[in-house]
């Protein structure tokens, strides 16, 4: 039978005590206390409280990471934006046209807002974030608001989203490549407000009002046929997200504000620790990773100046036979 250095092409290292900085499943021997060890596994998730933000307001665009987050638009009607360094809110550039129920993507230095309600309904307007300023981008293909984003600043996806008063979700997906629009595969079914997470070419769409679980390859959309496990009339419509097409949060959610958690894992979905505030309609477009992310404001239902923090703990266990 082959040893462990033999299929890894790594021996299991005999130390006195655990190593200062050990990688993601590396394996060791600790002599000092006659364990075997490994780190990188994950503990439970838990919400924490973050800095507020300067406004109380709901459907905004929302972009970045837990430690360099970024949020702009929403209701009342504004054009501001605000950025987080990890612990608390600060001013940034104004958007060039206010507006609220828009969709962001990229990074706190190079991010997107995109369509949106403003005077007019719904818009095409695409902007781009520098770190500073917004400057206008090509617009895009439909006017939509309440659309669903992710991805980069030049590699965005676009998809679902209501075109006019009283008018259903739409089938709709736009790929955005930094410059120009191109048309993508389109959805199953009508989409709004769904929360989504993960790149250009390996998305995720989820919480509709259907309650579907759909993947995008790039190309087309597919049904993962994996149900929420919260399955009230929203599904997690509106609720703040994180992640990726592998490992991605939902939380939170409306009409009908909740503090329902729920991670994905690939395949399929579990409950997760429950938010401090229930809330719904906070900032539109994922925010951070699946262990470490973030919601912000929105409604609960009155309006909430509120970011509470998802951090799921990674650390070194014993290794153990029963």
């Amino acid at each position: 039978m082959a040893g462990y250095n033999t299929i890894r092409g790594l021996r299991v290292k005999y130390l006195s005590a655990d190593p200062a900085n050990p990688e993601d499943g590396q394996v060791w021997y600790n002599a000092g206390t006659g364990n075997l060890r490994v780190d990188g596994i994950q503990g439970a998730g838990a919400w924490s409280s973050g800095g507020a933000t300067s406004a109380a307001r709901y459907g905004m665009g929302g972009a970045g990471t837990q430690t360099a987050g970024l949020v702009f638009g929403g209701s009342p009607t504004t054009a501001s934006t605000e950025e987080y360094n990890g612990s608390s809110w600060t001013g940034g550039g104004n958007l060039n046209y206010a507006r609220f129920s828009l969709a962001g993507a990229g990074t706190q230095t190079s991010a997107l807002a995109m369509t949106g309600r403003g005077p007019s309904w719904s818009t095409t307007l695409t902007e781009k974030y520098d770190g500073s300023s917004w400057t206008n981008s090509t617009a895009s293909p439909t006017a939509l608001n309440q659309t669903t984003s992710t991805g980069a600043q030049t590699a965005a996806l676009l998809w679902g989203g209501v075109p006019s008063p009283g008018a259903s979700g739409t089938t709709g997906t736009s790929e955005f490549d930094g410059s120009s629009w191109s048309s993508g595969g389109a959805l199953p079914s009508n989409q709004e407000s769904s929360g989504g997470f993960g790149t250009q070419t390996a998305a995720m769409s989820a919480g509709n009002k259907n309650g579907t679980t759909l993947f995008y390859n790039g190309s087309s959309w597919s049904d993962q046929s994996a149900s929420l496990p919260y399955s009230g009339p929203s599904y997690y419509r509106y609720g703040g997200t994180m992640g990726t097409q592998t490992a991605g949060v939902i939380a939170g959610g409306g009409p009908g504000s909740t503090t329902t958690t729920s991670a994905w894992n690939g395949t399929s979905w579990g409950s997760n620790a429950s938010l401090a505030t229930a809330r719904n309609d906070g900032a539109y477009g994922p925010i951070g990773s699946a262990t470490a992310g973030m919601v912000v404001s929105g409604a609960t239902p009155s309006l909430t100046t509120a970011t509470e923090e998802f951090t799921v703990p990674v650390g070194t266990v014993n290794i153990t036979t029963g």
